[in-house]
């Protein structure tokens, strides 16, 4: 079954890739191809020839692979995280808008699965920011001195978040009394959340989640137009050379660990919540009046495939990493 698919998973890389290490890479599927899981690693191998981060000029086609690997892992975790923000996202405003807020200011148990959430959140984005920091000066400075592409894909970061900046900045004239909407209420009680109120956070939401995924679509497209494996920093009178794939690995470990335990916390939170509000979990405290249970478990999911993303990324990376 296997020997049938070769060809087909070799007709998945690029031309030019296949005429200059098509030889080289029969011989590795000889050796290699032996379960579906190796047909996956193939699969996304081709995902990483066309994205072309690494030409493969000065490499071998060894070397370029697991460099190349090592990029996708690195992407695939930063697009879990972006996910998982929605998730999170999502949480507090359901949160918000039930009677769990109050309940966490007298449930110790509760309030602590809370802050873990909420230092964890803090802990992946630094975490994120540290990591991605000389990828993203890399990114940067090649935009500015000779890809205009770039620089327009650059942009749309900086859109997103202006939007959402205005955004809040409307929902805070609405929240003071300085705008006038009719139908929302400056100070809402949990549990009696108006549609316009409501109508105003999904809005909040919506303008969140796009924003994340055209900015995480935009920064990936950025990040495989650089063709770069490592890059000199100059500043303080010293030169800093930064492998800037191998350098980001630490720091997305820590990233989908610190989901992991997100996860976990989300769904200590919720056992706690539902098992002291039971009417809570059978009413309609999602968005649009939605069922509490199916927002919940679809929060769950997310934060369980944006895991699961993560954790696999590393575990195709770290051999790349290693130079196994």
């Amino acid at each position: 079954m296997l020997d049938k698919i070769k060809p087909w998973l070799t007709s998945l890389y690029p031309r030019p890739w296949r005429d200059r290490y098509g030889a080289e890479f029969d011989v590795l599927l000889e050796q290699c191809l032996h379960s579906p899981l190796d047909v996956l690693d193939v699969f996304l191998g081709a995902v990483d020839a066309h994205l072309q981060l690494l030409n493969g000029d000065n490499l071998g086609w060894r070397m370029m692979n697991m460099l190349n690997k090592l990029r996708t892992t690195l992407l695939m975790v930063f697009a879990a995280y972006i996910g998982f923000i929605v998730a999170g996202f999502s949480l507090v405003g359901f949160a918000d808008d039930s009677p769990m807020l109050p309940l966490m200011k007298t449930n110790s148990p509760l309030a602590a699965a809370w802050g873990t959430i909420q230092i964890g959140s803090v802990v992946a984005l630094l975490a994120v920011v540290v990591g991605g920091a000389p990828l993203a000066l890399t990114v940067v400075r090649r935009a500015l001195a000779d890809d205009r592409r770039n620089r327009g894909r650059l942009l749309v970061p900086v859109f997103s978040f202006l939007a959402l900046v205005l955004y809040l900045g409307f929902v805070f004239l609405v929240g003071s009394g300085r705008i006038l909407i009719p139908g929302v209420v400056r100070v809402v009680q949990p549990g009696n959340f108006p549609v316009g109120n409501r109508l105003m956070l999904e809005g909040l939401m919506l303008v969140f989640i796009l924003g994340a995924i055209a900015s995480t679509l935009a920064v990936w497209k950025a990040i495989s137009n650089t063709d770069t494996e490592q890059e000199t920093f100059h500043g303080f009178g010293h030169n800093l050379t930064v492998k800037i794939y191998t350098f980001a690995f630490v720091p997305a470990v820590i990233t989908t660990f610190t989901m992991f335990v997100m996860l976990i916390a989300t769904l200590v939170w919720g056992w706690l919540s539902f098992s002291a509000l039971p009417g809570v979990f059978t009413g309609n405290f999602g968005p649009w009046g939605t069922s509490t249970q199916t927002w919940f478990f679809g929060i769950l999911v997310l934060m369980v495939a944006c895991t699961g993303v993560a954790f696999f990324g590393l575990k195709r990376g770290r051999p790349a990493r290693t130079g196994q």
